[in-house]
């Protein structure tokens, strides 16, 4: 164990030499190693502690959905429903800030993160796809806990009816397959650069802004989230007789593929060829 963490080291180290030969990199350097870092610090938590990570961030998340019901059921009449989905940008951000902010594992914000010290050569893909699974395996049982229980109080402390929770699943789910998977690379893009963002800032006040504009534009745009959508699409399931489990899982898998490729590629991969471009000049 002990020459795996000096070979670590040693591939962190010659990052942060090589990266200190190019000029005028010196921000993008420290961002870079401050993800790697975080990565790697990621992939030496326990599974069972990621795990449970996972599961919490999937009930934290849960209060997006919770407020974005509470939310339709109060304008649901006074606004066209159009402008009522609009609005969700206003309270869609509160989940992310409770999973962010308190470390919880997610998969959309993790997934930069643990591509980059693949890409350092500090870590194999299969460890990648390990951590991925137990990842999603969490948020998505967490959400799905979520979701029965605030299914059973909403309706009974008035916040909203089951026939909410179907509207916003149905709008949710009711795209096609391809439009569906390229919202959710929109939505893993975006949350591929709030990562990317959140680690070149200490200052809290900032990060809850950064947080609170980034998914606040996947909440305006409609764009598609794994862990979020989970929960709304699960939610019309349970009521919908229009919604069976194939169209379900269909949707978590479209998701959670374009939501990786969005944070991964787009992001994890095309930042750190940028260093290497301008290393290699």
């Amino acid at each position: 164990m002990e020459p795996e963490n000096k070979s670590q080291e040693k591939h962190q180290q010659e990052l942060e030499e090589t990266s200190k030969e190019i000029d005028g990199v010196s921000e993008y350097r420290d961002i870079l190693s401050r993800v790697i870092h975080e990565g790697e610090e990621i992939f030496k938590i326990k599974s069972q502690a990621l795990t449970l990570s996972a599961v919490i961030a999937g009930l934290e998340i849960g209060f997006s959905y919770l407020l974005l019901c509470t939310l339709y059921f109060s304008l649901q009449g006074t606004y066209e429903e159009t402008t009522i989905f609009k609005m969700f940008s206003f309270v869609y951000p509160v989940g992310f800030m409770f999973v962010i902010l308190g470390k919880s594992a997610l998969f959309t914000e993790q997934t930069s993160v643990l591509t980059l010290p693949v890409l350092n050569g500090q870590r194999s893909i299969w460890e990648l796809f390990r951590i991925w699974g137990l990842v999603i395996l969490g948020n998505v049982v967490g959400g799905i806990l979520f979701t029965l229980f605030i299914a059973f109080l909403g309706p009974n402390l008035k916040l909203f009816t089951h026939e909410t929770m179907v509207s916003i699943g149905t709008h949710v789910i009711h795209h096609e397959s391809w439009v569906l998977f390229l919202s959710a690379i929109v939505a893993g893009w975006l949350m591929g650069l709030l990562n990317w963002l959140l680690n070149s800032t200490i200052n809290s006040m900032t990060r809850i802004i950064l947080i609170f504009i980034i998914t606040g534009v996947i909440g305006f745009g409609g764009f598609h989230h794994s862990i979020v959508g989970n929960l709304e699409v699960f939610g019309a399931y349970l009521y919908s007789d229009a919604i069976t489990l194939v169209d379900y899982l269909w949707f978590l898998l479209l998701a959670l593929l374009g939501n990786a490729i969005g944070g991964a590629i787009v992001v994890g991969l095309f930042k750190y060829r940028i260093f290497e471009s301008n290393y290699s000049e």
